[in-house]
């Protein structure tokens, strides 16, 4: 009973069989102990050999060189997005799209959207170009994108008397812009806050940079009573003459290093 009721409370992992059983009885009768075999029922080790790893041998024929990637795109490249707002690209030495003048406020606020920023409103009159135009007059619109140093020109056709969209809505720096191409070439802008001159006298007749403005020259007065001869000052500046200006273009000829331009007064002009 003492031998069963010890096989039962021994572990099973400790469980001692054949020829151990027999050492444990003599034990038991006084014996000397003897050396003990124990056997642990533990999952067996895997031992795995550098012989049982798969090698996979390829050979050079096989190997094949990898592709060599197209260098990236221009980032500043504005191709796509000229076809992607649906516009045709001008030929021009500048990236230049063609805008329809009822497109013009629509196209500029996807721009916008886009990040891009007004830099600058030009107006060109093309009635003595070599070559020949749609219309006579030409609004370009100077488009940046600041961050990815992205540039375009809308370029917009107009013929005399036709009447252009402001971008005062979309950009505010359209104003003084549009004021100028007003003032100079004669193109008004319809929706602008304030149109009206920004340069040019209030009385003056005309613009000045058409090709059809009358070239000429009248004296300018000054508050003081004193006036500048056109003639006198051209000549003085070319050097032809010493001029009534105070500029010394004789200068440049070598001539009136004895003469000193004339100084300012002190506290300024009286």
């Amino acid at each position: 009973m003492t031998g069963d009721k010890g096989d039962r409370t021994t572990p099973e992992p400790e469980r001692l069989t054949g020829r151990n059983a027999g050492m444990q009885s003599s034990q038991s009768q006084g014996q000397p102990p003897q050396a003990q075999t124990v056997v642990r029922s533990q999952p067996p080790a895997i031992t795995v050999t550098p012989d049982s790893v798969p090698v996979v041998t390829v050979s050079p024929a096989a190997v094949e060189p990898a592709p060599v990637s197209a260098p990236p795109a221009d980032p500043r490249d504005v191709t796509g997005l000229i076809a992607e707002l649906g516009l045709t690209a001008d030929d021009s030495a500048e990236p230049t799209a063609l805008v329809p003048p009822e497109r013009l406020r629509e196209v500029a606020q996807a721009l916008k959207e886009r990040g891009f920023m007004l830099m600058d409103s030009v107006g060109v009159d093309y009635l003595a170009y070599n070559q020949p135009r749609p219309k006579r007059f030409a609004v370009l619109h100077n488009i940046y994108h600041p961050h990815y140093h992205r540039r375009v020109f809308l370029r917009v056709w107009l013929d005399e008397g036709e009447t252009l969209d402001s971008l005062y809505p979309v950009w505010k720096a359209a104003n003084y812009l549009e004021r100028e191409v007003y003032d100079l070439m004669g193109v008004e802008f319809a929706g602008h806050p304030d149109l009206r001159k920004v340069l040019t006298p209030d009385d003056l007749e005309g613009h000045p940079l058409r090709k059809d403005f009358p070239l000429g020259e009248t004296p300018t007065l000054f508050r003081d009573g004193r006036f500048l001869d056109p003639a006198a000052f051209r000549a003085g500046v070319t050097g032809q003459q010493s001029g009534l200006t105070g500029y010394r273009g004789e200068l440049r000829r070598g001539r009136g290093e004895d003469r000193l331009p004339p100084v300012m007064p002190e506290g300024g002009p009286k």
